[in-house]
């Protein structure tokens, strides 16, 4: 692979703040090898480059939790959302789901995710290594972990398996180089005995690797871990020694997660995975402004599109920004002058917002909230360094056109990537040193090709008869 240089008059560059300059940036064997600050005017003479003119070149988004597969599941049994749909519904669905089925599946919502300017995903699923063989299919990078559970669930008969997948992709020189690695995967607290816990923590140590895992989702988790083990999911997985063992711990969802909770994670160690479109259509959102008050590291997921109806991991930028606001209309202030308006009421309820907007305003601010889909997760796992434009970091990039409608004016673009829905003005994407598709109609390319039409006919196939035989179609 020959080494490629791409120049663009704005280019997103880390340092103490985020940065858009002028800049060239070559690559080869798939990394970022240099990146110069030069003006156009100053390039040496002869020098070879793809030009970008005035378009905005980025990392590519990093969906810090995803099940990719489960896209398929999307509008399936909403009529359970009531309940614990997981246990319910999915739990059902997966123990008939084959490793085919789930590389059609998770094959189809790479796509979605490469669509929308994501190029890294840490998913979390059962046939490990089928997800890892799609999205190598489709050319993103991930971080990967079995499902492991021994409790309950569909992963219990595959136990052995999904361990012996975790080191597989651990010491897999094949999926390192296409930039897919692997992560450590036990489900939650209620699906995992000590035993198994202790077998993870060991696991994590031996290869360095990330532990990650739902925690405190749900009230039957909750309820489970007070009933069998007289403490909090968080305080349990702290007893195990699990938030100390290998690089850290990405605990998703935390919607069951209390002040002293929090006061237990390991700063830098243990990062905090929200998902907020999931958890509002499951349950309701995790307190997110005290896990920033805390000082807790935070990662935006999609978790799977049978959930929120996207893969898009920026369309839940705008929910952490502003999600916060909702809360207002809740509060006993907000409830009081509903009863019955007065000008006390009034200015009680003008309090109850004001009083939250300084940990607001900081969490929402463009470097905070492009924090959790760039830089947290990227420097995460140090064999797949992504997030930033810096020489060593994986060559995914994103280059965006801020003439189009959703970026325009472009006085600030990357408050646009934060607040607007600029999947349109995306330009062209770059993984692994390769553009996928063609730069410049890079949506229509990819949707045109025989390798996506081919994926959607072999997806579609496998869920009709997956639901056939469950008598779900």
């Amino acid at each position: 692979m020959t080494a490629k240089s791409l120049y663009s008059d704005r280019v997103v560059l880390a340092g103490e703040e985020l940065e858009v300059v002028p800049a060239l940036v070559t690559v080869s064997e798939g990394v970022i090898t240099s990146v110069q600050r030069t003006a156009r005017h100053d390039l040496p003479q002869g020098c070879e480059f793809e030009d970008l003119g005035g378009r905005l070149l980025t990392p590519s988004f990093v969906n810090g939790h995803t099940h990719l597969s489960m896209s398929a599941f999307r509008g399936i049994g909403l009529d359970a959302m009531d309940g614990n749909i997981v246990e319910e519904l999915y739990f059902r669905l997966e123990t008939s789901i084959t490793a085919d089925d789930v590389r059609a599946f998770s094959r189809m919502a790479a796509y979605e995710c490469l669509l929308a300017g994501v190029g890294t995903v840490w998913d979390h699923y059962y046939h490990a290594e089928a997800v890892a063989d799609a999205l190598i299919d489709v050319g993103l990078t991930g971080v990967i972990a079995p499902t492991l559970q021994d409790l309950n669930g569909p992963g219990v008969d595959s136990l052995d398996a999904q361990l012996a997948a975790t080191e597989s992709i651990a010491t897999s020189s094949t999926y390192a180089e296409a930039g897919v690695v692997a992560a450590t995967g036990p489900h939650a607290t209620d699906t995992v005995s000590d035993s198994l816990w202790r077998r993870v923590a060991d696991l994590a140590e031996r290869h360095e690797l990330f532990i990650h895992s739902h925690v405190a989702q749900s009230v039957e988790e909750y309820t489970r871990s007070i009933e069998q083990h007289g403490c909090s999911p968080i305080e349990r997985l702290d007893r195990l020694g699990v938030l100390d063992a290998g690089r850290g711990a990405l605990l998703v969802h935390g919607l069951f997660v209390d002040r002293p909770d929090l006061n237990r994670l390991r700063p830098g160690r243990n990062i905090l995975g929200y998902c907020p479109f999931s958890q509002v259509q499951f349950c309701f959102p995790a307190a997110v402004e005290e896990w920033w008050s805390a000082g807790a590291p935070i990662i935006l997921g999609t978790d799977c599109g049978a959930c929120n109806d996207t893969m898009s991991v920026q369309q839940e930028l705008r929910l952490m920004a502003s999600g916060g606001a909702y809360a207002v209309t809740a509060s006993a202030a907000g409830q009081r002058f509903l009863a019955g308006g007065s000008l006390e009421n009034a200015d009680a309820l003008e309090q109850v917002r004001t009083g939250g907007r300084a940990t607001r305003a900081a969490m929402s601010k463009t470097e905070s909230l492009l924090a959790t889909v760039w830089g947290t997760p990227g420097e995460m796992h140090p064999r797949l360094l992504v997030g930033k434009i810096e020489s060593g970091y994986r060559a995914n990039l994103a280059v965006w056109d801020l003439e189009h409608p959703a970026c325009w004016p472009a006085t600030d673009p990357l408050r646009s990537l934060t607040m607007s829905d600029t999947s349109g003005a995306l330009w062209g994407v770059m993984l692994n040193g390769e553009w996928r598709g063609t730069p410049g109609r890079f949506r229509d390319s990819v949707l045109e090709s025989d390798r996506f039409k081919a994926a959607h006919l072999e997806a579609s196939a496998r869920l009709k008869d997956l639901l056939s035989r469950l008598s779900l179609d």
